[in-house]
């Protein structure tokens, strides 16, 4: 039956100088998991990075578009007859009493030179 000691990947090394031959001995593989940390831990940075950027970025999205609902509603409001007029009546003119006078146009040009 194996005991608790073995069970352990290191159960058979007693003591640091065992230890330290063990790596030496893998050494190579040691320095793959080394090597294997460097990159996740590089890794993680970049993603969190660029969630950070993203993030950054969606706020800056929201707050344009907060920005041009607002433009676009007040664009609205500055087109509409009432305010038209009033800008009118500021430069001294005055909306026109008769209706709008219809143009028909022809398709052919002699219609045009009779008249």
């Amino acid at each position: 039956m194996a005991t608790k000691e073995n069970k352990n990947l290191f159960g058979k090394i007693r003591s640091w100088p065992q230890l330290l031959t063990w790596i030496l001995m893998n050494i190579y593989f040691v320095g793959f998991l080394v090597f294997l940390g460097i990159l996740y831990i590089s890794l993680v940075r970049h993603v969190e990075g660029s969630i950070y950027k993203i993030g950054k970025l969606n706020e800056e999205v929201e707050r344009l578009r907060w920005e041009y609902m607002g433009l676009q509603s007040e664009l609205m409001y500055e087109r509409t007859q009432s305010q038209v007029v009033e800008k009118m009546k500021k430069k001294g003119l005055s909306p026109g009493k008769q209706g709008p006078k219809r143009i028909i146009a022809s398709d052919d040009i002699t219609d045009l030179v009779k008249q």
